[in-house]
């Protein structure tokens, strides 16, 4: 089950990936078509699933929304599955006429605080649904995650066996070429293989446990501080090598932030391999800064 589908235009692609990510980051995985669709799918198929599936709807409303036949179809989709619909307005465009009569979420002057909001009504969203949110784990694996329970964590899943013998290939490979293993999130686990190399170390990358689309994320942005990743350049070029294990391309601004990608298709050994031999490069040149 997808957790929160956003419906938006793409024209405001750049503060919806941000807003997923930190949403994600919250314990709520978040569908988006141009994350959620991999290459060849069908658009309409697939979004008409997602909606169906999701636990709620966030409606990124702006000008370019308010004019978007998508957004108002998705929306009347979702009006009459009964899903529960946030809108969170981003702009000073007139409020179309479905959202006549309904509360928003005013992003425009406290974006931060919008946030805020936004984790707390999907919070409340998840305590009033009879139902077991998909990023709550069973009560047996909900501890403090570790590796006696974060694997078992990521294989309750249907379909996610594969997977796990893929993250378990990379802790293996980190345990043997970083300097520490780390776990965190009770709600949605995760481990982190680290470097002691700065000020505090830093995070060469992390398998994070989500429910739908477990998932290997590479903190590029947090690389920033380390040549040659100070350099805008180098680290829009290794965003392209990454790029070559996810479903669809990354926007140039992702170099700054923390894209991720599936834990799936690395279930092949050559794919497995060639993304361990770039996490290895990334471990040296940051090794040498």
């Amino acid at each position: 089950m997808t957790d929160v589908f956003i419906s938006h235009s793409s024209h405001d692609r750049t503060l919806v990936l941000d807003l997923a990510e930190q949403l994600k980051e919250a314990g709520f995985p978040c569908w988006v078509d141009v994350e959620s669709i991999p290459d060849g799918w069908s658009w309409v198929r697939e979004i008409e699933k997602a909606i169906g599936a999701c636990r709620a709807m966030i409606v990124v409303m702006s000008e370019q929304a308010r004019a978007s036949e998508w957004v108002e179809r998705e929306v009347l989709m979702a009006l009459e599955q009964g899903k529960p619909i946030l809108f969170m307005r981003i702009d000073d465009a007139p409020l179309p006429l479905y959202m006549i009569n309904r509360q928003y979420i005013d992003y425009r002057k406290r974006p931060t605080s919008a946030i805020r909001r936004l984790k707390d009504a999907l919070g409340k969203v998840w305590k009033s649904s009879s139902a077991t949110p998909a990023s709550t784990p069973p009560a047996k694996y909900a501890p403090t995650p570790n590796t006696e329970n974060f694997f078992k964590y990521l294989e309750q899943y249907n379909d996610m066996r594969a997977s796990t013998i893929a993250a378990l290939e990379l802790f293996l490979w980190a345990r043997e070429h970083t300097d520490a293993l780390t776990f965190s999130g009770k709600a949605q686990p995760a481990f982190h293989a680290n470097l002691w190399i700065g000020v505090g170390g830093v995070t060469l990358f992390s398998v994070r446990a989500f429910p739908t689309t477990p998932a290997v994320e590479v903190p590029i942005g947090y690389f920033r501080d380390f040549p040659p990743y100070d350099d805008d350049a180098v680290r829009l070029s290794l965003l392209r090598q990454l790029e070559v294990f996810a479903p669809a391309p990354f926007p140039d601004d992702r170099a700054d932030k923390r894209p991720n990608v599936p834990l799936a298709p690395l279930v092949d050994d050559d794919q497995r391999a060639k993304l361990i031999a770039l996490l290895a490069e990334i471990a040296q040149k940051l090794k040498q800064a």
